[in-house]
């Protein structure tokens, strides 16, 4: 019988496609972050602070829809996340791992000192003033509008070039010195680069009348919402604006753990190898002596 053959199938070749030289190549755009978080960081004697705080983070998500961000030009998809955290946590636990925005809630204590969980903090302010902020007397800079003398610094010392916060201060003006801790605060941030978000918030605890302290935390708060949202806005206008801002934020946070690290350094992390191999020789010599006295009943 007569077998048919197979022919193996004709292909057709087709030769590759070439750019011509009027032909553009568009690259996909990396998707928009699809949340942002705001930290909200406190320092509180009495509970007073840690409450404003909690209650903030609390209404963030009503306040700050991703519908109220368009209204000022922001992204559509945007949400907003926050996080509570006492000011020193943020330093020591978080490795001062800055977002584009905090917002900080703190008092005074004593005689301007800082509050429970803003102490380490403070501590930090104090270093980066003497460092970066205050000039000896005699320097040749004029007066800022504060009444003291600054020193002028280089692009490369203002650290928390990046980082933009609020803040809302308690204390008592019963005490000279009642809003001494959140100016220190205040300072030592505006002076290495950080920029402050709308109105630096006064709530007095011996207030009367519409300057009653609970009134006063009410009204900063229904403030800085608006405030907020601008910020928050900006951040997506203009090419590579959100690259730029992770650069400056990663810097932010190294420069600022490395001081930390010079004024805490038992936050310096353990070396653990280093520390095997110490123990290693001696656990030898145990071991050997424990076998030693096995074999031989005690006799060395």
């Amino acid at each position: 019988p007569q077998h048919a053959t197979a022919t193996p199938l004709s292909r057709q070749v087709v030769p590759p496609q070439t750019l011509s030289t009027k032909d553009t190549v568009t690259m996909a755009a990396p998707a928009p972050p699809t949340t942002q978080e705001i930290l909200i960081l406190y320092g509180s004697q009495t509970g007073n602070s840690e409450s404003a705080a909690h209650e903030l983070s609390s209404l963030l998500p009503t306040k700050l829809p991703p519908s109220k961000l368009a209204e000022y030009d922001g992204p559509p998809h945007l949400a907003l996340a926050s996080r509570v955290l006492s000011l020193d946590d943020f330093l020591e636990v978080e490795r001062a791992k800055w977002p584009r925005i905090v917002v900080i809630v703190t008092s005074s204590y004593g005689v301007g000192q800082a509050p429970l969980g803003a102490r380490k903090f403070r501590e930090w302010c104090d270093v980066v003033l003497e460092r970066y902020g205050y000039l000896p007397e005699g320097g040749d800079d004029p007066n800022d509008e504060r009444g003291r003398r600054y020193k002028s610094l280089n692009e490369k010392e203002k650290i928390l070039k990046g980082v933009k916060f609020a803040l809302l201060g308690l204390g008592d003006s019963h005490y000279s010195t009642f809003f001494r801790n959140p100016t220190v605060i205040e300072e030592a941030l505006t002076t290495v680069g950080a920029e402050r978000i709308g109105e630096l918030g006064k709530a007095d605890a011996s207030g009367t009348g519409e300057m009653e302290q609970a009134k006063v935390i009410e009204r900063w708060m229904e403030g800085i919402w608006k405030d907020l949202a601008k910020a928050v806005a900006e951040d997506y206008k203009g090419k590579n604006g959100q690259m730029g801002h992770a650069l400056e934020l990663e810097r932010a946070r190294e420069e600022s753990w490395k001081l930390c690290l010079e004024i805490f350094p038992e936050w310096k992390p353990t070396n653990y190898w280093a520390m095997v191999g110490v123990s290693l020789p001696a656990s030898a010599v145990v071991i050997g002596i424990l076998v030693h006295l096995f074999f031989y009943g005690g006799k060395l």
